[in-house]
């Protein structure tokens, strides 16, 4: 299994920001800059053919389910660490933006699976029975930020986020503590100039995304909703 950690998530501590000066601490452990938008708390279920399985015991070759494609092979699997801005710190009316928090059993989660962490990013499938007259189509993706108007849906009160990132043959929905939410879709190009230890690690387990023309593999193949439509959902 791939992997790639920062510092401070291989010792186990949290990234240390200097208040004074609104920095990063040069003598202390700190969290990489952000990979991607989407991610998984490690301790998500994901299900696969041997049943549900925590997101940080996935195993490259794991197959996992998916809505469209039945199982699919686990390709890449990684890690990475975001801090986020504190929520009380939030200027104004602007949203607080932070690792989001489904609580047990809402919007339809497995309620013995306990509280999922997503990254504030993570697209989830919504299939509100509204979505054809809204929106022209049954199902639409929306990021988990943009569901904190819902009921068991708020912002953790965290500013780190320990993310798992789930590499497919192709962009697709998994399933995880019972809802469906899409695979990692990785941006190659900005992967390459930001994170090259990771865009080597990725392309050595899938040397097709070497090159540009596969990105198509990537793209969403449903409409994912901005923050204005997404308050229009009352459930998903």
């Amino acid at each position: 299994m791939l992997h790639f950690r920062s510092p401070a998530l291989e010792n186990d501590l949290p990234p240390v920001l200097d208040l004074k000066s609104g920095s990063l601490s040069a003598n202390a452990p700190v969290a990489m800059p952000e990979f991607a938008v989407s991610g998984l708390a490690q301790n998500s279920l994901v299900e696969t053919a041997r049943g549900p399985v925590l997101a940080r015991d996935l195993r490259l070759g794991d197959r996992v389910v998916t809505r469209d494609h039945g199982l699919q092979p686990v390709r890449w699997v990684g890690t990475s660490t975001v801090m986020y801005e504190d929520i009380e710190a939030a200027e104004g009316d602007a949203p607080a933006l932070g690792p989001v928090r489904i609580r047990a059993g809402a919007l339809g989660s497995n309620p013995e699976a306990g509280n999922l962490i997503l990254a504030p990013g993570q697209c989830l499938l919504a299939r509100n029975p509204l979505n054809d007259m809204l929106f022209g189509a049954e199902e639409v993706m929306v990021a988990t930020a943009d569901l904190t108007h819902l009921d068991g849906v708020d912002i953790a009160p965290r500013g780190v986020g320990r993310w798992t990132h789930l590499l497919l043959d192709m962009h697709d929905m998994i399933r995880v503590n019972n809802l469906w939410m899409e695979s990692f879709a990785p941006d190659m190009w900005s992967i390459r100039v930001a994170y090259p230890e990771e865009w080597h690690a990725i392309t050595e387990a899938m040397p097709r995304l070497r090159y540009d023309n596969t990105a198509a593999n990537y793209l969403p193949s449903r409409i994912t909703l901005d923050g204005r439509e997404a308050s229009l959902l009352d459930s998903i």
